[in-house]
């Protein structure tokens, strides 16, 4: 019994990193067939990735990883008044930026579980029989602050 991939870290990449795929199965041994895979997910949110089932594996899938590091906060300038934003999307366009935190969280770690239900044919007695498989893999997700200075970059050039 194996399963693919073999290693138990699916990946550690960048917030930057787009087009994610990726396929977790059972490698069947002879005389198995495939009777169906479920699959859990740690933390559940936030969940940047799409995951599929059908009889080939488990589907994960992310266009993207950016968004999951917010900010701690953002301050900018309303006429007088300066105001305390959570996200980029809270400020208006072009206002003045008075201080920018960054995320304290430096990196997302998952965890996905994938169960299988095999049938086989017990090769003494040639009886059916069914078996279940567990097996985990963990996921790093790397926060390079690249899309925040991006922003801060955005909002400090900004023309109407």
């Amino acid at each position: 019994m194996s399963w693919n991939p073999i290693e138990p870290g699916l990946f550690q990449l960048p917030d930057t990193a787009v087009n994610l795929d990726y396929l977790i199965y059972h490698q069947v041994e002879e005389g198995e067939t495939v009777l169906s895979y479920t699959w859990s997910i740690s933390p559940a949110d936030p969940n940047p990735f799409t995951i599929s089932v059908d009889g080939g594996g488990v589907r994960l899938q992310a266009a993207s990883l950016s968004g999951l590091f917010k900010p701690n906060f953002l301050d900018y300038r309303d006429g007088d008044q300066v105001l305390r934003a959570s996200d980029w999307s809270e400020i208006p366009p072009c206002k003045d930026l008075v201080e920018f935190k960054p995320s304290s969280v430096s990196q997302l770690d998952y965890t996905i579980t994938v169960t299988v239900m095999v049938k086989a044919t017990d090769p003494f007695t040639s009886q059916s029989v069914e078996a279940k498989y567990t097996n985990s893999w963990t996921m790093v997700i790397l926060h390079d602050y690249s899309s925040g200075k991006q922003k801060l970059l955005e909002y400090m050039r900004c023309q109407l």
